[in-house]
């Protein structure tokens, strides 16, 4: 088989040279894919590893479990961290984003309450349902896209309080639709950048105020041409563009 199929698993379910899947992962190792003893599989634990191996128990067994052969870091990995910030919008949006964004490459993603945004978080119980539900999405994409590292799904934060806390050191990026902002293929992106942060804005966009501190902050303003992108659309187009100048997709 040359692209085994891939599994999701803690790196606690590993038992030496044996690992033992998740009950998600084993009815669908066993109820979807039909496999059985000796299928060659990876395993990946989110956390940047990779184990090939094969399946060393039986279908009708209550567990499914995996022989190690051969174990790879950073398995399918881009050598750049890109974060992802992007408003909050309503619906599903947001997990498009960490969707598509994953297979892509994002290694963070950070959802952000801009003075716009039509989306509040005031209960924190509805807080951590949001970022369980963006972390399954993430899992999903990950083992779709044959990656190791799960992305990091932040919590909500402000506007201004991610602005704080931008990384200086990185390549920061605002994609806005105005004719102000740089055409992105007249954007330098020299590849010793090992560190991108990219911003897209929600539905109703960012305020003046809001991109004047953007600036104030360093980030550069980007535009990706004279027709306007849906927020769940622009993020990955821009994750796309960015990785491709990095040399990520060729």
């Amino acid at each position: 088989m040359l692209n085994p199929p891939v599994f999701y698993a803690l790196p606690g379910c590993r038992n030496g040279d044996t690992i033992t899947l998740p009950a998600v992962e084993h009815r669908h190792a066993t109820k979807v894919l039909r496999l059985g003893k000796g299928e060659p599989v990876i395993v990946v634990d989110g956390l940047g590893m990779a184990y090939r191996g094969e399946i060393s128990s039986s279908p009708r067994a209550k567990e499914t479990t995996v022989h190690i052969h051969s174990e790879l870091r950073n398995y399918g990995e881009p050598s750049v961290a890109l974060t992802l910030a992007a408003g909050m919008s309503t619906g599903a949006k947001f997990d498009t984003i960490v969707e598509k964004g994953t297979e892509l490459g994002v290694k963070r993603f950070v959802p952000i309450l801009s003075e716009t945004s039509k989306v509040k978080f005031e209960d924190e119980k509805r807080v951590q349902s949001r970022i369980r539900r963006l972390e399954k999405v993430a899992v999903a994409a990950m083992k779709q896209c044959r990656r190791s590292y799960r992305p990091d799904i932040s919590r909500p934060v402000s506007y201004s309080q991610f602005i704080r806390e931008t990384d200086t050191d990185s390549l920061n990026l605002l994609f806005h639709p105005s004719t102000a902002s740089t055409p992105f293929e007249q954007v330098s992106i020299p590849d010793t950048f090992k560190r991108v942060t990219i911003m897209i804005g929600p539905e109703s966009g960012f305020t003046r105020d809001e991109l004047s501190l953007a600036l104030e902050a360093g980030f550069q303003p980007v535009r990706l041409g004279v027709r306007i992108l849906r927020t769940e659309t622009a993020g990955p187009v821009a994750c796309a563009l960015v990785m491709n100048a990095l040399g990520e997709l060729r």
